[in-house]
């Protein structure tokens, strides 16, 4: 990937992964409920990880390369609500992995459960004292955050950590 692109690497990508590991647990419980093929689900299960890895990777080295992008993310109305797509990419597949590896499960929601936390403290507070914000800024990604602290209790509750 070249320069010009890594500094331009959105941190919505990671709604990619929301999507993704929900298929992989529809896919799963599907399998379960209907006597459909485990087969889907447990193809989708690596490949959802490995695309989250993938941008993580990408991620992280933007935040190295182009800490002043990053930055202007952070400051931005609209991009600011995709940062807890990453806290909440990995709630979700530590439920997709909880049928392959409960403690590795439980590792990925524990630290998912406290970088949700932590972007979500830094969100409400950009919200709270919300010098720039107008009213156009307003949209549907605004629930990311929200729907991340509702997922939290229900991805834990089966292997009983909430």
């Amino acid at each position: 990937m070249n320069a010009s692109r890594l500094k331009h690497f959105p941190v919505s990508f990671f709604s990619m992964i929301m999507g993704m590991a929900g298929l992989t647990i529809a896919w799963q419980k599907a399998g379960q409920v209907l006597n459909l093929p485990a087969v889907f689900g447990q193809l989708l299960a690596p490949l959802t990880v490995a695309t989250f890895v993938t941008l993580l990777l990408f991620y992280s080295l933007k935040m190295v390369r182009y800490r002043q992008a990053v930055n202007a993310e952070l400051h931005n109305p609209v991009k600011l609500n995709f940062f807890p797509a990453i806290s909440i990419s990995l709630l979700l597949i530590s439920i997709a992995l909880l049928p392959l590896s409960e403690p590795l499960a439980h590792g990925l929601w524990l630290t998912g459960v406290i970088l949700h936390f932590v972007i979500t403290l830094y969100v409400m507070r950009v919200w709270i004292h919300h010098e720039h914000f107008e009213i156009h800024h307003i949209n549907p990604a605004w629930f990311i955050p929200v729907v991340g602290n509702v997922l939290i209790p229900i991805a834990g509750s089966p292997p009983g950590l909430s």
